[in-house]
């Protein structure tokens, strides 16, 4: 199927292009010894490829001033604050049960942390009431991250949407969005749809009526890969040090481990950020 106009990627990082992938879409994601996953979970298709001239210009964008509703950024962590954050030497946690352990060692260093990325996250934020999320510890080498623990277990739902307030699919736009800085040893990958939910509502419209009156957002994402599945996934590589600020309550998304060997950890913060710093 072919790729639509709609969220745009900004990035200062001049060979940004060699870091976004493209493929042809979702299958059905399927529960196995390792991995439980929710019902009616979606992943990508490991059809993964270079994306061409034509859809580079689709999918990326110089302009700066582009609505955070609908635009991506990645950048890349000031020289300082890398250097800062290496001292929590979280890159040499082995395990998940490792991480937490290792910054309460740094309790010093972890002040010095907070009060640095403060200050950077400061040059985003457009109200400056941005706030930690959380630290996320994942395993390496799956196709998805995300998951929900329900009744002692763990469920991963695949490709998704954040609630992290009250919208519908006509009123997600007006959501904030979401810092999520790269501390792991390797790349991760951040992997969405390229449309809003309001462009995704009026394609289902389109589609098929029955389904559009029965949409909502609690369904919007399982009724839009019924109806196109081929509809392709965006992966942008986001390597260590690096961040994407995205708005994850408006765009289907997840990220990725596919392929790697060391657990990722990822800070996030949450806010209303904009792309170009001040």
């Amino acid at each position: 199927m072919k790729l639509r106009k709609g969220v745009q990627i900004y990035s200062e990082i001049e060979t940004i292009s060699n870091q976004i992938e493209i493929n042809n879409g979702v299958t059905k994601a399927i529960s196995n010894n390792q991995i439980a996953y929710l019902k009616n979970a979606y992943i990508p298709k490991k059809t993964w490829r270079n994306i061409t001239k034509s859809e580079k210009i689709r999918l990326t964008t110089s302009n700066h001033h582009l609505e955070k509703y609908k635009s991506i950024f990645i950048g890349e962590l000031p020289l300082n604050l890398k250097n800062i954050l290496s001292l929590l030497k979280l890159q040499n946690c082995k395990t998940l049960a490792q991480v937490y352990p290792k910054i309460r060692e740094k309790e010093e260093t972890l002040k010095l942390v907070n009060k640095n990325i403060n200050k950077f996250l400061s040059t985003h934020s457009m109200d400056h009431k941005h706030k930690f999320h959380r630290l996320t510890r994942s395993m390496p080498n799956r196709d998805t991250i995300t998951c929900h623990y329900i009744n002692n277990k763990f469920f991963y739902p695949g490709l998704h949407i954040d609630k992290s307030c009250f919208f519908t699919p006509f009123t997600a736009y007006k959501s904030g969005n979401r810092v999520s800085i790269n501390l792991s040893k390797e790349s991760r990958y951040f992997i969405y749809i390229n449309l809003t939910l309001q462009q995704i509502a009026y394609m289902l419209r389109n589609n098929n009526q029955k389904l559009y009156k029965s949409m909502n957002v609690n369904n919007i994402v399982e009724l839009f890969f019924l109806c196109y599945p081929n509809y392709p996934v965006i992966k942008v590589e986001v390597k260590p040090y690096q961040y994407y600020i995205a708005p994850t309550d408006n765009i289907i998304h997840d990220a990725s481990t596919l392929n790697n060997k060391n657990i990722d950890i990822t800070l996030v913060y949450t806010g209303n950020f904009k792309n170009k710093k001040y």
